[in-house]
């Protein structure tokens, strides 16, 4: 025998406002979309397989208004947008799974008598980038040239990633939620975020995103923790001008420690007179190991090129990327 279940119009409203449905089974979808418009009356079997399937918790179904959860990182995304005031369930998810993992991280250190990390929250006042990137290859114990080293963007993201998990910071990377292939990360919704710790601080990166993309991602977001504050990385094309200033300060470290500011004008110099600034970008891009977008940014803030260029070359990455995939 089926049981049915009354579910309240506002869960199910709210149900189809946290999920992808895209992505979800068509079955499921079916469910969903027949609960909606009230043709049906949804069995407890269901809505467990519709639990499963979307990451919904079973207990939220039977709920006669929606549930409050703690979603405050969201508060901390990079970019204010009315678009992402509503986080997916997948987003959601995967926070607290990191939150889980930054816990147990932290009070196994605690018993194990480690002593805080003194670069959290060390660089809140910082606002000089030059300094600011100088102070991080320290930490790191990179060099001025680090990339020299490098052979490919694959290996300079190795490369930061390893420095920093070693000075203590956790860093997470995938592109599902858990194990479930049926839930993809969106990059259109964020990139990557950063939970602030003393003990464990986290940085979480979302695979599905460019290799290039990863590396600034990483480097911007390690940049949070110097300074203290929890970040949800959103500005998927580059080209926001209406970041705040925290996060006009960590893009420009971001950038000056993947293409420091002496060899950058000496490189930029000695190309330019040869071909065009679309063709420099690229030709720089190869020599520093990363994306077109830092280098062109880089070139932007030197006055070497405009805006508009700046933000063709930004969209044109995201474009070969998703062509690329």
């Amino acid at each position: 025998m089926q049981v049915k279940v009354d579910i309240s119009n506002e869960i199910i409203n709210w149900l189809m406002e946290h999920v992808q449905i895209s992505s979800l089974p068509s079955q499921i979808q079916e469910y969903l979309h027949l609960w909606s418009v009230g043709e049906k009356i949804p069995t407890f079997n269901q809505i467990e397989r519709t639990s499963k399937a979307t990451g919904i918790p079973l207990g939220y179904f039977f709920l006669q208004t929606p549930p409050t959860e703690d979603i405050s990182l969201v508060n901390y995304r990079t970019v204010d947008s009315a678009a992402f005031e509503n986080p997916s369930r997948n987003l959601i998810d995967v926070m607290h799974d990191m939150e889980f993992v930054q816990e147990w991280m932290r009070n196994h250190l605690i018993s194990d008598e480690a002593t805080t990390i003194p670069f959290v929250g060390a660089f809140k006042r910082q606002r000089d980038h030059f300094a600011f990137a100088n102070s991080i290859r320290q930490i790191l114990n990179l060099p001025y040239d680090w990339f020299s080293k490098s052979r490919s963007a694959e290996d300079s993201f190795r490369i930061i990633r390893t420095a920093i998990s070693n000075s203590g910071v956790v860093v997470m990377m995938s592109g599902i939620v858990g194990n479930n292939t049926r839930r993809p990360l969106d990059i259109n919704e964020f990139r990557a975020f950063t939970l602030v710790d003393d003990y464990a601080p986290l940085i979480f990166i979302n695979s599905n995103d460019s290799i290039n993309s990863k590396l600034f991602s990483l480097l911007h977001e390690f940049t949070h923790i110097c300074i203290g504050k929890n970040n949800l990385f959103n500005d998927r094309y580059g080209t926001e001008r209406r970041v705040k200033k925290t996060e006009a300060v960590c893009n420009a470290v971001a950038a000056e420690i993947i293409v420091p500011q002496a060899l950058f004008s000496k490189e930029w110099n000695s190309v330019i007179d040869h071909m065009d600034a679309e063709r420099a970008i690229s030709v720089l891009a190869r020599n520093f190991r990363c994306g077109i977008t830092v280098i062109a940014r880089k070139a932007l803030d030197n006055g070497f090129i405009d805006y508009p260029l700046y933000e063709k070359t930004a969209k044109l990455a995201v474009e070969r990327y998703i062509n690329h995939r």
